[in-house]
Protein backbone atom coordinates (compact mmCIF):
# COMPACT_ATOMS: atom_id res chain seq x y z
CA UNK A 1 0.00 0.00 0.00
CA UNK A 2 2.91 2.36 0.73
CA UNK A 3 4.09 1.88 -2.84
CA UNK A 4 0.59 2.61 -4.14
CA UNK A 5 0.32 5.78 -2.06
CA UNK A 6 3.72 6.83 -3.35
CA UNK A 7 2.72 6.10 -6.93
CA UNK A 8 -0.41 8.26 -6.52
CA UNK A 9 1.56 10.99 -4.83
CA UNK A 10 -0.52 11.00 -1.63
CA UNK A 11 -0.02 9.93 1.96
CA UNK A 12 -2.07 7.38 3.86
CA UNK A 13 -3.39 10.18 6.08
CA UNK A 14 -4.29 12.25 3.05
CA UNK A 15 -6.15 9.33 1.54
CA UNK A 16 -8.29 8.75 4.62
CA UNK A 17 -8.91 12.48 5.02
CA UNK A 18 -10.27 12.49 1.47
CA UNK A 19 -12.46 9.47 2.24
CA UNK A 20 -13.89 11.18 5.32
CA UNK A 21 -14.58 14.40 3.35
CA UNK A 22 -16.40 12.40 0.70
CA UNK A 23 -18.49 10.64 3.34
CA UNK A 24 -19.30 13.98 4.97
CA UNK A 25 -20.35 15.49 1.63
CA UNK A 26 -22.55 12.48 0.89
CA UNK A 27 -24.11 12.78 4.34
CA UNK A 28 -24.82 16.48 3.76
CA UNK A 29 -26.35 15.74 0.40
CA UNK A 30 -28.67 13.21 2.02
CA UNK A 31 -29.75 15.89 4.49
CA UNK A 32 -30.41 18.41 1.69
CA UNK A 33 -32.39 15.86 -0.32
CA UNK A 34 -34.36 15.01 2.81
CA UNK A 35 -35.11 18.70 3.27
CA UNK A 36 -36.31 18.95 -0.35
CA UNK A 37 -38.60 15.97 0.21
CA UNK A 38 -40.12 17.45 3.37
CA UNK A 39 -40.65 20.84 1.72
CA UNK A 40 -42.33 19.27 -1.29
CA UNK A 41 -44.76 17.47 1.02
CA UNK A 42 -45.96 20.85 2.32
CA UNK A 43 -45.35 22.94 -0.82
CA UNK A 44 -45.53 20.53 -3.77
CA UNK A 45 -45.29 23.31 -6.33
CA UNK A 46 -42.33 25.16 -4.82
CA UNK A 47 -39.38 25.45 -7.20
CA UNK A 48 -35.81 24.74 -6.13
CA UNK A 49 -34.74 28.38 -6.31
CA UNK A 50 -37.67 29.49 -4.14
CA UNK A 51 -37.02 26.57 -1.82
CA UNK A 52 -33.42 27.66 -1.31
CA UNK A 53 -34.33 31.34 -0.81
CA UNK A 54 -37.08 30.49 1.68
CA UNK A 55 -35.26 27.95 3.86
CA UNK A 56 -31.64 29.07 3.28
CA UNK A 57 -29.93 25.72 4.08
CA UNK A 58 -26.48 26.10 5.60
CA UNK A 59 -23.34 24.75 3.98
CA UNK A 60 -24.43 24.81 0.34
CA UNK A 61 -24.75 27.51 -2.29
CA UNK A 62 -27.90 28.16 -4.28
CA UNK A 63 -26.55 26.85 -7.59
CA UNK A 64 -25.23 23.68 -5.95
CA UNK A 65 -28.55 23.18 -4.15
CA UNK A 66 -30.49 23.57 -7.41
CA UNK A 67 -28.12 21.23 -9.26
CA UNK A 68 -28.47 18.61 -6.54
CA UNK A 69 -32.26 18.92 -6.61
CA UNK A 70 -32.40 18.57 -10.40
CA UNK A 71 -30.11 15.54 -10.25
CA UNK A 72 -32.38 13.96 -7.61
CA UNK A 73 -35.51 14.45 -9.72
CA UNK A 74 -37.01 17.53 -8.04
CA UNK A 75 -37.57 19.48 -11.25
CA UNK A 76 -41.15 20.79 -11.36
CA UNK A 77 -43.36 19.68 -14.19
CA UNK A 78 -45.54 22.32 -15.81
CA UNK A 79 -49.27 22.10 -15.16
CA UNK A 80 -51.51 23.60 -17.79
CA UNK A 81 -54.62 25.47 -16.87
CA UNK A 82 -57.22 27.17 -17.83
CA UNK A 83 -61.00 27.40 -18.04
CA UNK A 84 -63.30 30.34 -17.48
CA UNK A 85 -65.12 30.13 -14.17
CA UNK A 86 -67.12 33.33 -14.18
CA UNK A 87 -70.19 34.30 -16.10
CA UNK A 88 -69.36 37.90 -16.83
CA UNK A 89 -72.22 40.33 -16.53
CA UNK A 90 -72.14 43.72 -18.23
CA UNK A 91 -72.92 46.02 -15.34
CA UNK A 92 -71.70 49.59 -15.14
CA UNK A 93 -72.86 50.07 -11.56
CA UNK A 94 -69.43 49.31 -10.10
CA UNK A 95 -66.17 50.68 -11.49
CA UNK A 96 -62.54 49.78 -10.86
CA UNK A 97 -61.40 51.70 -7.77
CA UNK A 98 -57.81 50.43 -7.70
CA UNK A 99 -56.26 52.52 -10.44
CA UNK A 100 -53.08 54.40 -9.51
CA UNK A 101 -53.57 54.03 -5.78
CA UNK A 102 -51.25 53.48 -2.82
CA UNK A 103 -52.14 51.41 0.22
CA UNK A 104 -50.31 51.27 3.53
CA UNK A 105 -52.03 48.65 5.68
CA UNK A 106 -54.09 45.50 5.76
CA UNK A 107 -57.87 45.65 5.27
CA UNK A 108 -57.61 48.32 2.59
CA UNK A 109 -57.93 46.04 -0.46
CA UNK A 110 -59.35 42.53 -0.63
CA UNK A 111 -59.60 40.68 -3.93
CA UNK A 112 -61.65 37.63 -4.81
CA UNK A 113 -61.76 35.20 -7.69
CA UNK A 114 -62.80 31.65 -8.60
CA UNK A 115 -60.95 28.73 -10.16
CA UNK A 116 -62.07 25.23 -11.02
CA UNK A 117 -60.54 21.92 -9.97
CA UNK A 118 -61.56 18.56 -11.43
CA UNK A 119 -62.11 15.51 -9.23
CA UNK A 120 -63.90 12.29 -10.14
CA UNK A 121 -64.77 13.68 -13.58
CA UNK A 122 -66.57 16.66 -12.06
CA UNK A 123 -65.63 20.32 -11.84
CA UNK A 124 -65.46 21.88 -8.38
CA UNK A 125 -65.15 25.62 -7.92
CA UNK A 126 -62.87 27.22 -5.37
CA UNK A 127 -63.44 30.79 -4.18
CA UNK A 128 -60.55 32.69 -2.58
CA UNK A 129 -60.44 36.06 -0.86
CA UNK A 130 -57.02 37.63 -0.30
CA UNK A 131 -55.75 40.78 1.39
CA UNK A 132 -53.60 42.30 -1.36
CA UNK A 133 -51.37 44.22 1.06
CA UNK A 134 -50.21 41.19 3.04
CA UNK A 135 -50.95 38.46 0.44
CA UNK A 136 -52.86 36.57 3.14
CA UNK A 137 -55.77 34.40 2.08
CA UNK A 138 -58.61 35.30 4.42
CA UNK A 139 -61.51 33.21 3.17
CA UNK A 140 -62.22 30.30 0.88
CA UNK A 141 -64.93 27.85 -0.13
CA UNK A 142 -65.32 24.93 -2.52
CA UNK A 143 -68.51 23.66 -4.17
CA UNK A 144 -69.74 21.80 -7.23
CA UNK A 145 -71.58 24.84 -8.58
CA UNK A 146 -71.09 28.55 -9.26
CA UNK A 147 -73.88 29.90 -7.09
CA UNK A 148 -73.31 33.11 -5.16
CA UNK A 149 -73.82 31.35 -1.83
CA UNK A 150 -70.34 29.84 -2.16
CA UNK A 151 -68.77 33.27 -2.57
CA UNK A 152 -70.77 34.49 0.40
CA UNK A 153 -69.36 31.63 2.46
CA UNK A 154 -65.79 32.69 1.62
CA UNK A 155 -66.61 36.34 2.35
CA UNK A 156 -68.19 35.43 5.69
CA UNK A 157 -65.03 33.51 6.63
CA UNK A 158 -62.88 36.55 5.83
CA UNK A 159 -65.15 38.88 7.79
CA UNK A 160 -65.09 36.55 10.80
CA UNK A 161 -61.30 36.23 10.67
CA UNK A 162 -60.81 39.99 10.68
CA UNK A 163 -63.51 40.59 13.30
CA UNK A 164 -64.37 44.16 12.29
CA UNK A 165 -68.03 45.17 12.42
CA UNK A 166 -67.86 48.13 10.04
CA UNK A 167 -65.02 49.17 7.74
CA UNK A 168 -66.54 52.60 7.19
CA UNK A 169 -65.51 52.75 3.55
CA UNK A 170 -61.82 52.15 4.29
CA UNK A 171 -61.81 48.70 2.67
CA UNK A 172 -62.24 48.01 -1.06
CA UNK A 173 -63.49 44.62 -2.24
CA UNK A 174 -62.26 44.02 -5.80
CA UNK A 175 -63.43 41.29 -8.17
CA UNK A 176 -64.39 40.62 -11.75
CA UNK A 177 -67.95 41.14 -12.94
CA UNK A 178 -69.03 37.57 -12.42
CA UNK A 179 -72.69 37.15 -11.65
CA UNK A 180 -71.80 35.83 -8.17
CA UNK A 181 -70.21 39.15 -7.18
CA UNK A 182 -73.04 41.27 -8.59
CA UNK A 183 -75.75 39.28 -6.82
CA UNK A 184 -77.86 41.24 -4.34
CA UNK A 185 -76.99 38.92 -1.45
CA UNK A 186 -73.26 39.42 -1.99
CA UNK A 187 -73.29 43.18 -2.54
CA UNK A 188 -75.71 43.68 0.35
CA UNK A 189 -73.29 41.89 2.69
CA UNK A 190 -70.48 44.17 1.54
CA UNK A 191 -72.67 47.21 2.07
CA UNK A 192 -73.65 45.96 5.52
CA UNK A 193 -69.97 45.98 6.55
CA UNK A 194 -69.23 49.37 4.98
CA UNK A 195 -67.01 47.92 2.27
CA UNK A 196 -66.57 49.69 -1.07
CA UNK A 197 -67.19 47.60 -4.17
CA UNK A 198 -64.73 47.63 -7.06
CA UNK A 199 -65.01 45.55 -10.23
CA UNK A 200 -62.84 45.12 -13.28
CA UNK A 201 -63.89 44.87 -16.89
CA UNK A 202 -61.08 42.54 -17.98
CA UNK A 203 -59.36 39.66 -16.18
CA UNK A 204 -56.02 41.49 -16.44
CA UNK A 205 -57.36 44.00 -13.95
CA UNK A 206 -57.62 41.25 -11.35
CA UNK A 207 -54.17 39.78 -11.94
CA UNK A 208 -53.21 39.79 -8.25
CA UNK A 209 -55.92 37.24 -7.49
CA UNK A 210 -55.24 35.23 -10.65
CA UNK A 211 -51.72 34.61 -9.33
CA UNK A 212 -52.84 33.28 -5.97
CA UNK A 213 -55.42 31.11 -7.72
CA UNK A 214 -52.66 29.59 -9.83
CA UNK A 215 -50.50 28.95 -6.78
CA UNK A 216 -53.21 27.20 -4.77
CA UNK A 217 -54.39 25.16 -7.74
CA UNK A 218 -51.14 24.28 -9.50
CA UNK A 219 -48.55 24.40 -6.70
CA UNK A 220 -50.65 22.56 -4.12
CA UNK A 221 -53.91 20.86 -5.08
CA UNK A 222 -52.83 19.55 -8.48
CA UNK A 223 -49.57 18.16 -7.10
CA UNK A 224 -51.20 16.31 -4.21
CA UNK A 225 -52.86 13.92 -6.68
CA UNK A 226 -56.29 14.42 -5.12
CA UNK A 227 -58.59 11.55 -6.07
CA UNK A 228 -61.87 12.11 -4.21
CA UNK A 229 -64.23 14.95 -3.39
CA UNK A 230 -63.70 14.42 0.32
CA UNK A 231 -59.95 14.73 -0.14
CA UNK A 232 -60.38 18.03 -1.99
CA UNK A 233 -62.50 19.44 0.83
CA UNK A 234 -59.97 18.62 3.54
CA UNK A 235 -56.88 19.42 1.45
CA UNK A 236 -57.95 22.95 0.50
CA UNK A 237 -57.52 24.28 4.08
CA UNK A 238 -54.02 22.72 4.11
CA UNK A 239 -53.14 24.49 0.88
CA UNK A 240 -54.35 27.84 2.21
CA UNK A 241 -52.52 27.38 5.52
CA UNK A 242 -49.27 26.43 3.77
CA UNK A 243 -49.59 29.39 1.42
CA UNK A 244 -50.12 31.81 4.31
CA UNK A 245 -47.00 30.45 6.01
CA UNK A 246 -44.88 30.55 2.86
CA UNK A 247 -42.32 33.33 2.37
CA UNK A 248 -43.26 35.72 -0.45
CA UNK A 249 -40.59 37.52 -2.45
CA UNK A 250 -42.50 40.81 -2.61
CA UNK A 251 -42.78 41.16 1.17
CA UNK A 252 -39.69 39.10 2.14
CA UNK A 253 -41.61 37.13 4.76
CA UNK A 254 -44.77 35.10 5.16
CA UNK A 255 -48.15 36.89 4.96
CA UNK A 256 -48.86 36.21 8.63
CA UNK A 257 -45.40 37.46 9.68
CA UNK A 258 -45.84 40.55 7.52
CA UNK A 259 -49.17 41.44 9.11
CA UNK A 260 -47.61 41.21 12.57
CA UNK A 261 -44.63 43.27 11.40
CA UNK A 262 -46.59 46.17 9.90
CA UNK A 263 -48.92 46.41 12.89
CA UNK A 264 -45.89 47.30 15.02
CA UNK A 265 -44.80 50.11 12.69
CA UNK A 266 -45.89 53.71 12.86
CA UNK A 267 -48.22 54.50 9.93
CA UNK A 268 -45.63 56.77 8.28
CA UNK A 269 -43.08 53.95 8.31
CA UNK A 270 -45.27 51.25 6.76
CA UNK A 271 -44.35 50.04 3.26
CA UNK A 272 -46.53 51.48 0.50
CA UNK A 273 -48.23 49.09 -1.87
CA UNK A 274 -48.68 50.85 -5.19
CA UNK A 275 -51.18 49.68 -7.78
CA UNK A 276 -50.82 51.15 -11.25
CA UNK A 277 -53.21 50.89 -14.19
CA UNK A 278 -51.80 51.25 -17.66
CA UNK A 279 -53.94 51.94 -20.72
CA UNK A 280 -51.96 50.49 -23.63
CA UNK A 281 -54.35 51.50 -26.41
CA UNK A 282 -58.02 51.52 -27.25
CA UNK A 283 -58.01 47.88 -28.33
CA UNK A 284 -56.30 46.56 -25.20
CA UNK A 285 -57.81 46.72 -21.69
CA UNK A 286 -56.31 48.20 -18.57
CA UNK A 287 -53.54 46.17 -16.97
CA UNK A 288 -52.60 46.40 -13.31
CA UNK A 289 -49.16 46.05 -11.78
CA UNK A 290 -48.48 46.09 -8.06
CA UNK A 291 -45.38 46.57 -5.98
CA UNK A 292 -44.00 47.88 -2.71
CA UNK A 293 -41.96 51.04 -2.24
Amino acid sequence: MKALYALCGISKQGHWDAVRRTEQEESKELCYVGLMHEIRQLHPGMGLRTMYDQFNPEGIGRDAFIALGLNEGYRLRTIKNPQRTTRSVKNARYRNLLGNRSFTFVNQVWVSDIFYFSVENRHYYVVLIMDVYSRRILGYSVADNLRAENNIKALAMALTLRGIDNYKGQLIHHSDRGSQYISDDYTNLLDEYGIQISMCVDVLENAHCERVNGTIKNDYLARWNIQTTEELFWKLPDAVSNYNQRRHQTIKMTPIEFETYVKELEPVNRPQLQIFTVQQNVANPLQISIGFD
